[in-house]
């Protein structure tokens, strides 16, 4: 065999190597601690104002087995049907998830799920930040996986390649020190499903990726900084593919490859990285090339950004769709102080092979706080660049003895597009502590389009969390849509949750939805053709849950030595009026992956939740990358929130992703 042909054997060995020692310690008592170290001063619990004491070590009688390496397991018993089925057949499903502190060999993590019915389910076995000789750090993935990328690759910027799902393998080797990092990864891609077995649907074909980054003169600099210059090279290959990865049976098979080489240089206040990519493919002739340029640099309060971009027609990333046929260049600026802010961008554009003519697209929005209680914001684009569009907004929010209230306008209009005219009025109700209500109220007129007449609307939303006892909750979600033009649309989505003991639990969720809401496409003509969402749809699902946690919190994810832990959750949510506010009629989003200090990834579930249920206290950062997302949204500012967590408690937040209008 030759030494090239190993290196994929090199890497599952050594994952699975590194697993050895992680079921060696489920399989006989929580390993100790290696003698070696010295041992950690026993935590005592300070008297704290508005910190509860640290909780017994009984509960629910359970001991807390305090030795040993933290450790985490989740086991869950699955019923439902999958959402979209129309035979609506009931299934059975399994799911698990694991998790493991090690000193030697990382973070190892598996989480799985298997529905035997049909044999469906997906399988992902994690090993992050395994230190090795030299200073390096090795990260390994086996299952369904997100193909990996050089990390100045995946930044934001005007122009973002889009990313695979692939079943696989995937492997990582950095050098914080050296400024290094390499990546490579190969599978069969497909698409996930949800609950109860959260399959995996395969498409034809493999793809292939290799990266790798180089932070030049790195020696002596602060391994987390990106400070200074940075190379990166990517390439993928698709072999066998189905064309722009869809399900359409009987479609053509493509061999398409794309390599994408990137040059960033930051600096304190500046930053600017150009990308030069090409790429080929069987079912056209000749290579496809495009660059973009960003750069972005700080004033004070103010931000500031130009660039430049040109894809030549017919280009992809190795057979995924991505803007093409344009070339054109940027200014963007932003302003923000503790009372108002604004932002506004302007791309000049024209077409390489002159299917329109030269253009512009232009957006703004400000939003001032006038007071603690009332908030003004405003904002619309518009586009004069194949075919003529435009949309606009104002809002107005303020508090007063119900909660808060927003009173919401919006216009659209366009050549491509039936024009709308919607108001819209959101409340958050004042609640009982642990509560939560939220209506959405309004109408929209909507103009005539060459599929569907002129129709008024009216609409209504509500959304709840009501804690029923201090074990048990109830969730549910309301959309209502009436037209005097059309039948009706509605959905429903109703959760409960149980918690039976310290290791037991019951959830339930049954989801119904008809018809299909007239949705305006986004005016950005960079952005690729969007999610389209299925017209009706009837599931359900029950879940029964065990979770055990032990181990001495010597290590939690993120953690050093005699740190406590907590616990984090939250949603990402469409925020599709781009308040920065979840709506009751915005809805999660399914299928992302959330990371935890970019180290540790979940996904979120069906409603768009996820959960990392043993981390490190103190300050904490949770992202969401633009390329795990459904196109055309992408993440706010840097997808990232900050929070702090604190010994024993559970912080909630919420995580918006917007498009470009």
């Amino acid at each position: 065999m030759s030494r090239g042909a190993t290196r994929p054997v090199r890497c599952v060995l050594v994952m699975v190597g590194a697993f050895v020692p992680w079921l060696a310690a489920w399989a006989q008592a929580a390993p100790p601690i290696p003698a070696a170290a010295p041992a950690a001063p026993a935590y005592v619990d300070r008297v704290i104002e508005n910190l509860p004491p640290e909780a017994p070590a009984t509960d629910g009688g359970y001991e807390y087995n305090r030795e040993g390496w933290p450790r985490f397991l989740r086991l869950e018993t699955r019923l439902g049907t999958q959402p979209f089925d129309q035979a609506r057949s009931t299934r059975i499903g399994y799911g698990i998830y694991g998790l493991l502190e090690t000193p030697n060999h990382g973070t190892l993590s598996v989480d799985g799920t298997y529905a035997p019915r049909d044999s469906s389910g997906t399988l992902t076995l994690r090993q992050r930040a395994m230190p090795l000789e030299g200073g390096w750090l090795t990260s390994n993935e086996l299952g369904v996986i997100n193909t990996p990328g050089p990390e100045i690759t995946r930044l934001p910027a005007r122009i973002y390649l889009p990313s695979a799902i692939l079943q696989g393998l995937s492997t990582e080797w950095e050098n914080p020190q050296q400024g290094l990092q390499l990546q490579a990864a190969t599978g069969e891609p497909g698409q996930l499903d949800f609950l109860p077995a959260s399959g995996f649907r395969q498409l034809p074909g493999r793809r292939t990726t290799l990266g790798g980054q180089w932070r030049i003169n790195a020696s002596g600099a602060e391994p987390l900084s990106r400070q200074g210059w940075t190379a990166a090279l990517k390439h993928e290959d698709a072999r066998g593919v189905a064309e722009l990865d869809n399900l359409q049976p009987g479609g053509s098979r493509v061999d398409a490859n794309s390599t994408l080489l990137a040059l960033r240089h930051e600096g304190a206040e500046h930053r600017i990285q150009g990308q030069l990519i090409s790429t080929q493919a069987s079912n056209l002739d000749g290579t496809r090339h495009g660059f973009w340029i960003d750069s972005e640099w700080e004033d004070g309060p103010r931000r500031h950004g130009v660039g430049a971009y040109r894809l030549e027609a017919d280009l992809t990333w190795a057979n995924l769709p991505l803007a093409s046929d344009i070339l054109g260049a940027y200014v963007r600026s932003n302003w923000r102080t503790r009372q108002w802010s604004a932002e506004g961008s302007v791309d000049w554009l024209d077409s390489i092979s002159g299917r329109s003519s030269n253009g512009f697209f232009a957006t703004g929005s400000a939003r001032w706080r006038i007071n603690r209680d009332h908030t003004l914001g405003a904002g619309g684009a518009l586009r004069r660049f194949n075919g003529n569009a435009w949309s606009s907004f104002a809002d107005w929010r303020f508090q007063n003895a119900w909660g808060t209230s927003g009173l919401r306008v919006e216009l659209t209009d366009g050549d491509s597009q039936a024009a709308s005219r919607a108001l819209v009025w959101d409340q958050e109700w004042l609640v009982p502590q642990g509560w939560s209500l939220s209506t959405s109220l309004g109408t929209t007129r909507y103009g005539a389009s060459a599929n569907l007449p002129a129709e008024t609307a009216w609409n209504a939303a509500a959304s709840v969390a009501a804690p029923l006892t201090s074990r048990a909750s109830l969730r549910g979600n309301l959309n209502t849509e009436r037209s005097n033009a059309g039948p009706a649309r509605h959905s429903l989505n109703v959760g409960a949750n149980w918690r039976i003991d310290a290791r037991w639990s019951l959830e339930g969720n049954y989801n119904r939805s008809t018809g299909r809401s007239r949705t305006n496409a986004s005016l950005d003509p960079l952005a690729p053709v969007g999610l389209v969402l299925a017209d009706n749809d009837r599931s359900f699902y029950a879940v029964l849950r065990y979770e055990f946690e032990a181990g001495s919190r010597d290590v939690p994810l993120g953690g050093k030595g005699t740190e406590g832990g907590g616990r984090i959750e939250g949603t990402v949510y469409f925020d599709a009026n781009r308040s920065g506010t979840q709506e009751a009629s915005e809805t999660g989003v399914p299928n992302v992956t959330v990371f935890l200090d970019n180290r540790y990834a979940v996904r979120t579930d069906s409603q768009g939740r996820f959960e990392f249920p043993f981390v490190a206290s103190g300050a904490r950062t949770v992202s969401v990358r633009g390329d795990t997302l459904p196109l055309p949204w992408n993440v706010v500012d840097q997808g990232q929130a900050r929070v702090d967590v604190r010994l024993r408690e559970s912080v909630t937040l919420t995580i918006p992703v917007q498009r470009n209008e």
